[in-house]
């Protein structure tokens, strides 16, 4: 393993940098501002402990997605080739953890990791036996309760104590029982790859104390991201050797309706009173403008440690803030500016990205790309692994390596079907918890189950004789176990001799998973079939993310953490998306909106734009749409507004004056597009008008009547002319927000008091 010499890597690094690379013993934060080389910085100072005679097994690398951990990998082994540094996310050193010291902690090491559609599958199971509704309490609002127990490291007893409502009560019962069929099934979600290392740490000093000597030198980047467990981790890691390295920005952490805390960062001087601090706070990536924008809007915020960004990029052009009619227009706008940049060879379809706040949002840009042409990529997560083929044979694959695995073991059954219906697993599932024996071992023994025949006995019996010889090729290459179940079981015949012409893309499909597990085993030689099952599991949305393609890159803000591009388009900067309508009355909630907002302006590097609609149809509704407080918080200087809508409106009046004094109805701007460009007025230039005495007659405890929502009552009004809000409280509407001269209101009296 050569090292490089010291003085190499730090040559190109900022003094700054520099003292956080060289840092000796003793705890460490490292502010590190947005696009400030964090990155750099991290892998500078594995390679330089290296290069001091500290042992690779001594070091450890913690991140939170896969695509940030192989960078980080990648940047260390060009620095140090051949090192055996562990470069890792959290929730993977969990998983290796619970797999290297499964049995001192009660475990088989060959467990499953269930995804959220198996939790969710396993909740709706235990929702059964206890006897509760699961249409009023939905598997998905259960197992996010659970999720924010565990990540809080709340153990159900501990739950059970604090439950003192329905619901809680209700979430208290089921957590037993899903823990139960967890542990039956040999199984993990994945707050328990978190969850029960930190418990085990926390209650195992032996354990603890053995990872502390052999982790001696730890490091934790997005550390403002870490919740209440991973925490817990961090600092039992670092009780007898504190070298621990935190790298984070408060101004970013996004993440607390995961359990995220910021007040980890925050505090990180009280938890270790002789930690270092160094502040990166030079930007490589964004233009003056962009930083400037940026800066001012999460100044606004009071929970964080004040910095400012400077950089020596050029000023650049000024960052846009458009309003679109409706939000259609909004979609098309976008996509016609990014195509018209492309076509005029400014930038490559790949130089683009436009943030949502939610995924629901990207049905209208999807309309407007397919319409005009522009290749674009939606970033969902990898979502090749979720087709149900894929799952499929995944699901063979889970039971192969547990046998225990309920939830895989009734997937694959009878697929492709083998005569076996609902009613004989029913029984057959009954036998196995009657006999505390897995469903596997149940079909085994079949033969003895007199409440199962026919047709249905002989399959589970072969299908048990089937994944018994299936499982003694467990040591195969992961590309080759996948072809050998694809054979044995059926299911590729049966896709390939089915009429359907869906089956044949199915197949495709599957024989692509092949492809996919031989890529990952070529990178990977030494690397099974439960290394392979358990990186697909972990995957987040960006990891499934293609950046060579030239295409478009659609992504929620959350999403785009720790990515870059040099144009960014923020979607739908509105009151009730971004900020999130949930936020709203919450100063806490707000300032992490507003984090989001920063995180996803600061990804540009050369042009920022920030849209919103006037209205909105957004689930089933068409609204008015009420521009973000956000936009109201920017700079004046460095923002440009622009207003398509006004613009084509002036030009169609132009228009109209020209005909009428030439009599020439061929050269129509306004129908033809080859509209002349008249600047619109900088949002600074407006002068707000204060309405007359007569003007609505609007005003709080007004009753009023709406075309869609019937009699309401008005609670708040706001604003002078085009931007007069009115809030209106509507009897089994809830509160709804208006432009007043966009709306048709009757004031119809005056609610009694």
């Amino acid at each position: 393993m050569p090292l490089p010499p010291a003085r190499d890597l730090l040559a190109d690094l900022t003094d700054d940098q520099q003292a956080a690379v060289i840092h000796g013993e003793g705890p460490l934060l490292i502010l590190a501002g947005a696009g400030s080389g964090k990155t750099r910085v991290i892998t500078r100072r594995v390679a330089y402990l290296l290069s001091q005679g500290i042992r690779p097994s001594n070091i450890l690398a913690i991140t939170f997605t896969n695509k940030a951990a192989g960078e980080m990998r990648g940047r260390v082994e060009q620095l140090v080739p051949g090192n055996r540094v562990i470069v890792s996310t959290f929730h993977a050193l969990g998983a290796r953890l619970l797999r290297q010291y499964a049995e001192r902690l009660g475990f088989d090491r060959n467990f499953t990791i269930y995804d959220m559609d198996d939790r969710n599958k396993l909740i709706k199971a235990a929702l059964e036996s206890c006897g509760i509704d699961n249409v009023k309490f939905s598997p998905e609002r259960i197992g996010s309760a659970i999720s924010k127990a565990k990540n809080a490291l709340i153990t159900p007893p501990q739950y059970d104590k604090t439950a003192t409502d329905f619901f809680t009560q209700t979430v208290s019962k089921v957590y037993v029982g899903y823990e139960k069929r967890l542990r039956a099934a040999n199984a993990m979600d994945f707050d328990d790859l978190l969850y029960l290392p930190a418990m085990a740490m926390r209650h195992n000093e032996e354990l603890r104390a053995e990872l502390d000597n052999r982790f001696r030198y730890v490091l934790i980047d997005e550390y403002q991201d870490t919740n209440s467990a991973q925490y817990e981790i961090a600092k039992r890691l670092s009780i007898h050797h504190p070298n621990l390295c935190v790298v984070g920005d408060p101004d970013q952490s996004i993440y607390k309706w995961r359990g995220s805390d910021i007040k980890n960062i925050l505090d990180f001087e009280r938890d270790f009173p002789a930690a270092r601090v160094i502040t990166l706070n030079k930007n490589y990536r964004s233009t003056k403008t962009i930083l400037h924008a940026a800066s001012t809007l999460i100044d606004h915020n009071k929970q964080r440690k004040k910095k400012s960004l400077v950089t020596d990029n050029p000023q650049g052009d000024p960052v846009r803030v458009i309003t679109f009619d409706n939000g259609l227009d909004e979609a098309e706008g976008i996509v016609m500016r990014i195509k018209d940049a492309v076509t005029k060879g400014k930038f490559k379809y790949r130089d683009h990205a436009i943030f949502l706040r939610i995924n629901a949002l990207t049905r209208s840009l999807e309309s407007a790309f397919v319409k005009h042409g522009v290749p674009f990529q939606i970033v969902k997560g990898l979502a090749f692994f979720d087709r149900k083929e894929n799952k499929d044979v995944l699901a063979y694959l889970r039971l192969l390596a547990n046998p225990s695995d309920t939830v895989s073991f009734m997937r694959v059954v009878n697929e492709p079907p083998r005569g076996i219906g609902k009613v004989s697993l029913d029984k057959l599932m009954a036998v196995a918890a009657d006999r505390e024996m897995t469903l596997m071992d149940a079909a085994g023994q079949v033969g003895k189950i007199t409440e199962i025949k026919g047709k249905a006995a002989t399959g589970l019996r072969d299908f048990h004789k089937l994944m018994t010889e299936l499982r003694a090729r467990l040591d195969l290459p992961p590309q080759d176990l996948i072809r050998l179940v694809l054979d044995k079981t059926g299911y590729a015949t049966s896709l390939r001799e089915s009429g359907d012409e869906d089956d044949a893309e199915r197949l495709a499909n599957v024989e692509e998973l092949v492809t996919a597990a031989k890529q990952f085993h070529d990178q990977s030689p030494e690397s099974t079939i439960t290394d392979f099952l358990e990186q697909i599991t972990l995957a987040s949305d960006v990891d499934g993310w293609d950046e060579q393609t030239d295409h478009v890159s659609v992504m929620t803000l959350h999403a785009s953490k720790g990515l870059e591009f040099p144009v960014v388009y923020v979607m739908a900067v509105e009151e009730g998306l971004l900020p999130h309508e949930r936020s709203m009355g919450r100063e806490d909630e707000i300032e992490e909106e507003r984090r989001l907002c920063f995180v996803g302006m600061t990804r540009a590097m050369k042009e920022l734009y920030l849209t919103h609609a006037r209205l909105r149809e957004f689930r089933g509704q068409m609204n008015y749409a009420i521009e973000s407080s956000f936009l109201r918080e920017l700079p004046r200087d460095g923002v440009e507004r622009l207003d398509p809508s006004m613009s084509r409106n002036m030009a169609r009046s132009a228009a109209d004056e020209w005909r009428a004094k030439t009599g020439n109805a061929a050269s129509d701007w306004a129908d033809t597009g080859a509209r002349p460009y008249i600047p619109p007025k900088k949002h600074t230039d407006i002068k707000p008008t204060i309405p007359d005495g007569a003007d609505t007659g609007l005003a709080v405890g007004v009753l009023v009547q709406h075309e869609e929502f019937n009699i309401g009552t008005v609670t708040d009004v706001s604003g002078f002319g085009a931007l007069r809000r009115v809030k209106i409280r509507f009897p089994g509407h809830g509160e709804k927000t208006f432009v007043a001269d966009k709306v048709k209101l009757k004031v119809v009296g005056r609610k009694k008091t």
